[in-house]
């Protein structure tokens, strides 16, 4: 994966919680899960931000460490803070702008996909920064993907048709297909994806796979030029 300057991601390490709310940990190893994933990279606990997520598509703006509230987003414009997306088959995605230093961290499963929170990112970026989409790089890590993600009829609403496969009388949801028309449309070219699914993969947590796992997550900041 090449990131462009400015920009530091990357994902937790498999197998290590670092989300209060799953898996069977005390919220004390969970916090020095989360720890020792920061200071691996220099960074400490107090410049942690991150969300309680709720499949929505409210992005919120960080301008200090801690839970920053109710939401699926987090714009981060100022070195010193790192954002937090966690996830265990959703698509952890890090928007970022090259030119104006800012990026956008979201949690993106079937909801917030269906809701809309990728292109409300992009309308937030152009709003309030100006930026340009020739400016933006975007990233998305392991999720489940088509192979794995067996859906009810139900669940397909107009706004995830492009990601219908159906196959063996089962119908499954290929979220990414989904997200690369949602780029398309916004006019976004330069982005990355992660091959991996977690479901099958085996490599990372996975909410289809078991029901009572943990979460993996995708940290991000700003970094001097």
């Amino acid at each position: 994966m090449i990131i462009p300057k400015g920009l530091e991601l990357w994902l937790s390490k498999e197998g290590r919680n670092i989300a209060f709310h799953a898996g069977n940990l005390t919220k004390e190893a969970v916090k020095q899960n989360q720890s020792i994933e920061l200071q691996s990279r220099g960074y400490s606990i107090e410049q942690l931000c991150f969300l309680n997520q709720v499949h929505g598509d409210n992005i919120l703006k960080a301008s200090s460490g801690g839970l920053l509230g109710d939401g699926d987003g987090i714009v981060l414009d100022k070195i010193g803070l790192v954002g937090l997306i966690m996830v265990a088959d959703c698509n952890p995605i890090v928007v970022f702008d090259k030119a104006k230093r800012v990026l956008v961290l979201l949690h993106a499963g079937r909801l917030g996909v269906e809701k809309g929170i990728v292109f409300k990112a992009f309308s937030l970026l152009q709003r309030e920064y100006q930026s340009c989409l020739s400016d933006l790089f975007v990233y998305i890590g392991p999720s489940i993907r088509g192979c794995c993600y067996e859906v009810g009829i139900e669940a397909l609403s107009q706004a995830l048709e492009s990601g219908k496969i159906a196959k063996e009388r089962k119908i499954y949801l290929d979220l990414i297909e989904v997200l690369k028309e949602q780029f398309k449309e916004i006019g976004i070219c330069d982005y990355e994806i992660d091959p991996l699914c977690t479901c099958c993969s085996g490599r990372y947590f996975s909410y289809r796979r078991d029901r009572n796992c943990g979460r993996f997550g995708i940290f991000a900041s700003l970094t001097e030029k």
